[in-house]
This record gives C-alpha cells, sequence and structure tokens, in this order.
C-alpha cells in the first residue's frame, strides 16, 4: 500500500505544477489587455502608421473597408479620407489579427471625432 500513496503524491505534485504555470501565463497576459485597449484614440492622435499584425476595418451595411498595412498609411489621415468617403461606419475592428476588438458606432462615434480632430492636414499630403 505504501506504493499506492507515493503515487497518489507524486501525480498530485506534477499536476499542480502546470496549473501553477498556466496561472501565472494568464495574470501575465491580463496585464497586456489594457495598454492595447487604449491605444486606437492614441494611434488616431498621432497619426501612427498600423502595427504589422494588427488591422483596422471598417464595416457598412454593404461593404467594408480595410487599412493598408503599409508602414507608411497614418491611421488617423486614412479614418478622414474613408469618413469623407463613406461616412461614419456601422462597426469598427481594430487590433491583432488574431483577436481584434468589435466596437459598435455608438462605443465609438463620439471619441472618433475628438481623436480625429488634431490631425494635421499636411499629414494628408504626405502620405
Amino acid at each position: 500500500m505504501p506504493i499506492d500513496s507515493r503515487t497518489r503524491k507524486s501525480r498530485e505534485s506534477t499536476s499542480s505544477r502546470p496549473r501553477d504555470r498556466r496561472r501565472e501565463s494568464v495574470k501575465g497576459s491580463k496585464a497586456a489587455v489594457p495598454t492595447t485597449s487604449l491605444s486606437l484614440p492614441q494611434l488616431i492622435q498621432e497619426n501612427a502608421v498600423l502595427q504589422s499584425r494588427s488591422q483596422l476595418l471598417l464595416m457598412y451595411s454593404d461593404f467594408q473597408t480595410e487599412m493598408p498595412n503599409d508602414g507608411k498609411t497614418g491611421i488617423g489621415t486614412w479614418l478622414q479620407s474613408r469618413l469623407k468617403e463613406h461616412g461614419m461606419p456601422s462597426l469598427m475592428r481594430f487590433g491583432p489579427r488574431s483577436r481584434p476588438q468589435v466596437f459598435r458606432r455608438d462605443e465609438f462615434s463620439e471619441w472618433i471625432k475628438l481623436a480625429l480632430g488634431p490631425v494635421s492636414p499636411t499629414s494628408d499630403a504626405v502620405h
């Protein structure tokens, strides 16, 4: 019988280790979430380029338009041109391609107007 209790203890100790590691990795990933969620309005104001594995997609009732990820086009400049051409979208999809955030119009319409205000018109000529 001592063999069974040793076997049980070794199983319990090895099975608890991976769980602890998983909890640590989950905690680490949760810490990274707030930094990405606050970035879109700031990226618009700074007229920054889209990060390499990210996407910005505007969804309208009968079509959608995706920002080119060319490393040259500023997010603010691109958004201004899309809004002038097509108006306010119904949904906006932004973030890593694997797990983007989807915003409804009522969630982004106010801050997108505020964020687009400071984008300089000279940025349009450059891009």
